[in-house]
């Protein structure tokens, strides 16, 4: 018996030894492999390892050896590590759900993260298309500025011309301006010197004029006083007649001649007008030739006054011939 007895022994020692080969500590890094759980349903076939205790034991009454007791400690501590090992295997389970679970949400939030990524990287290369347009339009806008500044130093530059221009032409133009005023006031009092030699001709011609009426006047006495005269040249009214008829003609003439010297004199007066004005703005040496003209204006003046005169002597006259005739056909 005691050979049968270290007999069971060791087959027990070796069947406790080969389940603890499957007891190795858990790797906390990852789930461990899962075992199929049909296994444990599976009939415990004679053979297996754990059919042994299926077996009838012959020593599993009260009344066995003291090595039965041993036995069934082993027993119990087999059965209490297998249902350790069940409850390892249910928590493994669940951990391996659960890790399932946290695969296929982080198999979902890789695919939008991934998805995410995609439309990051749309939205790069978008911005990286829209950096290189501003980029262009920098480089556009830079050499746009680099003109716009060539041409503001260019537009300076010309500025500075058109001033330093515009300086020497103001010089230039005050000069002028100086020039002219100095020219004004000399044409100035030639003006007046002018205007004066004229006044002092006007007033000579005045006088000279004032002087010829008064002659004139005492014509007019001398006629009247002659009248008595005239009417004793009676014998004489043919000859007047004819004198008078030839006269009328030669007044006729002279006063187209007249009409024709006014014109003429108009004309000239005219002319010395403007010929006078001109001496104004000339310089101081034409004067001789301004007193050579106004020599020559009073020449044609008195000429003018001569004739005048003659022709108003004439329009005297033949009013006093007209009442002769008249008296002496009034005698007849």
């Amino acid at each position: 018996m005691n050979g049968t007895i270290g007999t069971a022994k060791d087959d027990t020692n070796r069947a406790l030894a080969a389940p603890m080969s499957h007891t190795s500590q858990r790797n906390v890094s990852g789930p461990l492999a899962v075992e199929n759980l049909n296994m444990s349903a599976a009939p415990i076939s004679p053979v297996s390892p754990g059919g042994q205790w299926n077996r009838p034991n012959p020593h599993s009454n009260p009344q066995s050896t003291p090595g039965n007791s041993k036995t069934s400690q082993y027993i119990d501590k087999i059965t209490s590590e297998n249902d350790r090992l069940r409850r390892e295997l249910r928590a493994e389970k669940l951990a391996r759900e659960d890790e399932a679970t946290r695969i296929s949400a982080a198999k979902s939030k890789a695919e939008d993260s991934r998805a995410e990524l995609q439309h990051l990287q749309v939205l790069a290369e978008t911005n990286a298309r829209a950096i290189e347009r501003k980029d262009r339009k920098l480089e556009e806008m830079k050499a746009m500025l680099d003109a716009e500044v060539l041409r503001r130093k260019s537009a300076e530059q010309r500025a500075e011309e058109a001033l330093k221009m515009l300086g020497d032409t103001r010089s230039e133009t005050q000069r002028q301006l100086s020039l002219a005023y100095e020219m004004k006031d000399m044409a100035n009092t030639q003006l007046e010197t002018a205007r004066d030699g004229f006044k002092r001709m006007t007033e000579g011609y005045e006088k000279k004029i004032k002087h010829i009426s008064e002659a004139m006047n005492e014509v007019r006495k001398q006629g009247l006083e002659n009248a008595d005269k005239m009417k004793r040249q009676a014998v004489v009214s043919d000859q007047l007649r004819h004198e008078m008829s030839r006269t009328t003609r030669t007044e006729d003439t002279l006063t187209n001649l007249m009409e024709d010297y006014k014109k003429e004199h108009r004309k000239e007066m005219d002319h010395l007008t403007q010929e006078a004005q001109r001496l104004k703005m000339v310089l101081p040496n034409k004067e001789r030739e301004a007193d050579r003209l106004v020599q020559s204006l009073e020449q044609t003046r008195d000429k003018m006054k001569w004739v005048m005169t003659q022709h108003q002597r004439q329009q005297e006259q033949r009013p006093l011939e007209q009442r002769q005739q008249q008296r002496q056909q009034g005698y007849k």
